[in-house]
C-alpha cells in the first residue's frame, strides 16, 4: 500500500514539540514545510488515482499541480488559496533565514489548514472534479 502523505502530518505535529537539544526553529520550519507537502503530495496521490500513474509531470510538479487547481474553477477555489497560504508559509519557512521566525501558532496553523485541505477537499472531491484538472502533458 503506498504511503498516505497526510501521515506526514503527524510528524509535523512532533516538530511543535520542545524535544531538548533540538533547535526549536529548525523543527517549527520542518512542521511548515511537511505540512506544504502533505497536502500538495495528496493532490499528486488524488490526481494520479484519478488520471493514471504519470498524470502529473515529474518535472516541475509543484507548478503543474498548483496550476492545475488553481485554474479549475470554483469547486477548487478554496483548495487553491489553502494551497497558496501552504506554499507561501513552506517557501518562507525554506528560504528566508534571516527574521521571520516561525512560532508554534504558525504551525499549528499550516498542519490544521492541511488538515482541512486534505481531509473535506482533497480525499472527498468527486473522482469527476479531479478528471477535469488540466495538467501539462509531457
Amino acid at each position: 500500500m503506498p504511503f498516505d502523505p497526510e501521515r506526514w502530518l503527524e510528524a509535523a505535529d512532533v516538530c511543535c514539540i520542545e524535544i531538548p537539544e533540538v533547535d526549536r526553529e529548525a523543527l517549527l520550519r520542518t512542521a511548515l514545510n511537511r505540512a506544504y507537502y502533505a497536502a500538495l503530495l495528496s493532490f499528486k496521490s488524488r490526481i494520479e488515482a484519478v488520471q493514471g500513474a504519470g498524470a502529473v509531470p515529474e518535472r516541475r510538479s509543484h507548478e503543474s499541480i498548483y496550476l492545475a487547481v488553481g485554474t479549475a474553477g470554483y469547486r477548487f477555489m478554496d483548495a487553491y488559496r489553502t494551497l497558496r497560504e501552504l506554499r507561501r508559509k513552506r517557501e518562507a519557512a525554506d528560504y528566508v533565514l534571516s527574521g521571520g521566525t516561525p512560532t508554534f501558532r504558525d504551525a499549528h496553523e499550516a498542519i490544521r489548514q492541511s488538515r482541512w485541505l486534505i481531509r473535506t477537499r482533497i480525499k472527498t472531491l468527486p473522482d469527476a472534479e479531479f478528471r477535469r484538472l488540466a495538467l501539462p502533458r509531457r
